[in-house]
């Protein structure tokens, strides 16, 4: 037999345990907050370098100054053969370079009246290879233009100085010569490379002025054919 719960007394059952929520929200912990005197220092440490490096740009830029002498300067562009005037140089201050060695300003009027031994380009230094007092060309001598394909000329780019033959050649489809062909020594005074993939390259030679008709007639039957000599001198 089972005892029934007395009178009176309520029977309960034990409740599941339940997780409690907090209340509220519990906030993070502060976070250090730098002082104001913590900020100023940074800053002032900040300035400190700002003010070193401003100071070694300054010693760098007065050292580079005070090395600078005058030297000649190209005021306006001249084209290779022409006189040198007044009006084409002028004088600018500039760190010397032993590999270009611009002409110093003391030598101004020795290069009035000389001329450019190459295109000038104003805003360049004047070197001892700029200028020249030769005459181009000079008396005895002739600039003649010779044209050529691609088939015609050295695929060795020509420099002004080069020493050339330009020999004649047989018409196309024609046998070899047996002999010889003629040719007529020149210096190359100049090239023009082509423009377009169709355009002759033109080279302005000089030769001494008893060759001159006959290089010019050859060239305009499209018979001939350049030669590079040796560079060796």
């Amino acid at each position: 037999m089972v005892d029934s719960p007395a009178a009176g007394v309520t029977a309960t059952r034990p409740r599941s345990r339940q997780r409690v929520e907090p209340a509220g929200h519990i906030p993070e912990p502060p976070r250090p907050v730098r002082s104001v005197a913590q900020r100023r220092g940074a800053l002032v440490g900040v300035g400190a370098a700002l003010v070193a490096l401003g100071a070694l740009a300054f010693l760098y830029v007065s050292g580079q100054l005070s090395s600078a002498s005058p030297v000649i300067a190209v005021t306006a562009d001249v084209q290779r053969g022409a006189v040198i005037a007044a009006d084409d140089v002028g004088v600018a201050n500039a760190v010397p370079d032993p590999a270009l060695a611009p002409l110093p300003a003391g030598r101004m009027d020795e290069v009035i009246g000389l001329r450019a031994a190459t295109d000038l380009v104003a805003g360049s230094l004047l070197t001892e290879a700029s200028v020249t007092p030769a005459v181009v060309p000079a008396a005895g001598e002739a600039v003649v233009g010779v044209a050529l394909n691609r088939a015609q000329a050295p695929g060795e780019p020509l420099l002004p100085g080069d020493v050339v033959l330009v020999v004649d050649t047989p018409r196309s489809g024609d046998d070899p010569p047996t002999q010889d062909p003629s040719a007529i020594e020149a210096t190359v005074l100049r090239t023009y490379p082509p423009t377009g993939s169709s355009d002759p390259l033109v080279i302005d030679v000089i030769v001494p002025s008893e060759q001159a008709t006959a290089l010019a007639a050859r060239v305009a039957t499209g018979r001939v054919g350049v030669v590079l000599m040796s560079r060796e001198r």
